[in-house]
């Protein structure tokens, strides 16, 4: 190869990765991941000021939230009830969206291992530790309420010996491992996957027509039935190890699709930057919003606090337009790095991991306080984002954290 043929070389590929960095599509999921991540975190800090919030005086880690305020307001219920719908759904989908890259880069066994450092790890240290102290502010409560004071020693004690009935929003951590778990498994023994996903599937997850009426087919099948079964509330499992019943099989298909997309690459899916998803992001957040609003009077007017076929329907419309509505969103708006949300989003975990802490104790230290329910949401909203962010990005300092975290 001549000289000058390699140096022709050499700039088409200088040109091929300036090009992916333009596009903005790392940045872009990037920053939907962090996105995501603050509005978990702001619908953990609205939860103590919703009309439905209640107190479980028999046992305080089981009331809707560990801190119940006496001021509530209905306007974050419904704020509440539009993020769930498609909050964690997103976050599986884009935890997927990298699966199997690095299954193919690592290798089962690598990867696996990497994933239980990363995922198991933090879940067992904020289960012994972070949720003992984000869950006190409960039983400081109901000790104000009944005058029954317990020490955090004997309260954490009391956590150990029940076999810490909740992980509270590090659930999510064991469950992710656990698709993870799956989707090695299947590259392990099943490798004729890789050419099914790249081969057949390919056709469906290029054209945008076929592929969100499959995954809206597939989310009908799977959701509806088993909400309506067990409940969409219902939460099962072994101590910790807890999650919602009707969701599980919700949460796995948007990784599985996730895990799909990736596979075939984001540039040759409907996910591509410029693409439609894009440019019509407006119309899938608006179908969102329409689905929802169909959901919320079904369940409210229609049939009152029961969840019927109709309104389960609903909520998987909504769930699957709101999803694609905050990725076209964020391939339409986010292309290029800024340096603050750079810091956000490498932060983005750790504050997903220790964020619980300072919510629950903020809006404990306001219970007295005077402010409207809103502003107080918003207080501790942006209280608990700055401590968390600050006290992980200090953390992070550590070279041994910043592997996990």
């Amino acid at each position: 190869m001549t000289i000058v043929a390699v140096a022709d070389k050499q700039a088409e590929e200088r040109a091929t990765f300036d090009l992916a960095e333009i596009s903005g599509r790392k940045v872009a999921f990037d920053y939907l991941r962090a996105f995501v991540i603050t509005l978990v975190l702001f619908v953990h800090a609205a939860l103590a000021y919703t009309a439905s919030a209640y107190i479980n005086f028999e046992n305080p880690i089981a009331s809707s939230n560990p801190v119940v305020n006496e001021q509530r307001w209905i306007g974050f219920d419904l704020v509440v009830a539009l993020n769930e719908t498609f909050l964690m759904p997103l976050l599986f989908f884009i935890s997927g969206m990298f699966v199997w890259q690095s299954l193919e880069r690592k290798g089962t066994w690598k990867y696996f291992t990497d994933r239980l450092k990363r995922l198991g790890f933090p879940f067992v240290i904020g289960v012994f530790f972070l949720m003992p102290l984000a869950y006190y502010p409960a039983q400081l409560q109901v000790g104000l309420i009944t005058e029954k004071e317990t020490s955090y020693g004997v309260f954490w004690l009391g956590m150990v010996r029940s076999g810490f009935g909740t992980a509270g929003p590090l659930w999510f951590l064991w469950l992710l491992l656990a698709f993870d778990c799956l989707a090695a498994f299947l590259f392990r023994v099943a490798p004729f996957l890789c050419g099914f996903v790249k081969g057949q599937l390919n056709i469906i997850l290029g054209r945008p027509a076929a592929y969100f009426g499959v995954l809206l087919g597939i989310l009908i099948m799977v959701y509806p039935p088993i909400a309506i079964i067990f409940g969409p509330l219902t939460w099962i499992g072994i101590g910790p190890f807890n999650a919602q019943a009707g969701r599980i099989l919700l949460y796995l298909v948007h990784f599985l699709t996730g895990t799909a997309i990736g596979a075939i690459g984001i540039d040759r899916s409907v996910y591509k930057t410029g693409g439609m998803l894009a440019k019509r992001w407006w119309g899938w957040g608006a179908l969102g919003l329409m689905s929802f609003t169909v959901f919320i009077i079904m369940v409210v007017v229609v049939a009152p606090m029961e969840r019927t076929l109709g309104s389960e329907v609903a909520f998987v419309v909504c769930c699957w337009a709101m999803v694609s509505a905050m990725i076209g969103l964020f391939l339409r708006f986010a292309m290029r790095r800024v340096r603050l949300y750079d810091s956000l989003s490498e932060n983005s975990y750790g504050i997903y991991i220790v964020h619980y802490v300072f919510v629950t104790w903020l809006q404990y230290l306001l219970l007295e306080n005077g402010l409207s329910p809103m502003i107080k949401g918003m207080v501790v909203f942006s209280g608990a984002l700055l401590l968390s962010w600050v006290s992980v990005a200090a953390i992070r300092r550590i070279p041994a954290i910043a592997k996990v975290i």
